[in-house]
């Protein structure tokens, strides 16, 4: 079965399912990056609320033997799971102030998501963008969180400067930033409790480790750091998860460490989760944060 014909056969199976109380729409979700997944939505009639399933992976399943009843019986589990474990009333949404401490930021590579970028109210930072989601909670499926648009400012009435600055307020609190050297994450990887003293590298990160990057722009966090360490800051894109801090003291190559980032990322980092392959440069002097002076290629590059 073609993998169009493949999505037709889901939504028409799930409606008669459900019957004629719902709405199914199948659309494509863009990602980051430049990446899209196909999603069902889901929609009882009378009903503002929607969860997305998606079926990119549902389909390599039923390429590999999973029988068609039974993806289908997991995906309306699924859906009727998300609508019971909500851990918020999402017809809240609709008001501005019950979403204003829920309103927080991912940091994006820009060149790579321009396209996305026209859709989503953002701020530039270097190269760069501050988007914005809500966070409504976790449960043992994961975070659950949903995408500002354009569109949510023009409802709720509220603009940029005001998002950008909730954003900033509330991202701290909801996401606390944490500095562990890479021996201390080993060892807690490892649960062996082994530290490694004096290694040069250090991983900045929030607690839950998911969209940590945006820790970087968290008020003070390089200035304390760099206090700390009694040097300026080399800082590393690892992903949109974390970024790499290297006390710097005059001895790095930054063109070395550049192409190493880029290789990194060409290699080892999956393409949604890639920041940067530019390096950047912490002052502890100025408080400012820079762009590391030596020509990358772009992200793109590191495309599979």
């Amino acid at each position: 079965m073609l993998y169009h014909t493949f999505l037709s056969a889901v939504r028409q199976q799930l409606e008669k399912r459900l019957g004629d109380g719902y709405v199914l729409t199948i659309h494509r979700i863009p990602r980051n990056n430049g990446l899209s997944l196909d999603g069902l939505s889901i929609c009882e009639k009378g009903s503002r609320v929607a969860p997305t399933l998606y079926l990119n992976s549902c389909y390599q399943r039923f390429q590999n033997g999973t029988p068609l009843e039974q993806l289908l019986d997991e995906l309306l589990n699924l859906y009727r799971q998300s609508l019971a474990n909500t851990p918020f009333d999402l017809n809240l949404l609709e008001r501005a102030e019950s979403v204003r401490p829920r309103v927080a930021y991912r940091l994006i590579n820009a060149q790579s998501n321009r396209e996305l970028l026209k859709t989503l109210p953002h701020v530039p930072v270097l190269d760069l963008a501050k988007v914005f989601y809500l966070d409504l909670g976790a449960d043992e499926r994961g975070a659950m969180t949903v995408r500002i648009t354009s569109a949510h400012l023009a409802h709720w009435g509220m603009d940029l400067e005001t998002l950008s600055r909730l954003a900033d307020e509330n991202t701290p609190r909801l996401f606390p930033a944490r500095i562990l050297s890479i021996g201390e994450a080993l060892g807690e990887l490892m649960r062996s409790g082994r530290r490694e003293a004096g290694h040069p590298l250090y991983i900045l990160s929030n607690q839950n480790g998911i969209s940590g990057a945006a820790c970087m722009l968290y008020t003070d966090i390089l200035k304390d750091f760099a206090d700390r360490m009694k040097a300026n800051l080399v800082v590393l894109p690892s992903s949109i998860h974390e970024v790499l801090l290297l006390p710097d003291r005059g001895d790095q190559n930054y063109e070395e460490l550049c192409l190493t980032v880029a290789s990194i990322n060409r290699t080892e980092v999956d393409p949604e989760e890639r920041l940067s392959n530019n390096v950047y440069l912490f002052s502890r002097s100025t408080g400012r944060l820079r762009i590391a002076p030596v020509v990358t290629g772009p992200l793109q590059a590191c495309s599979d």
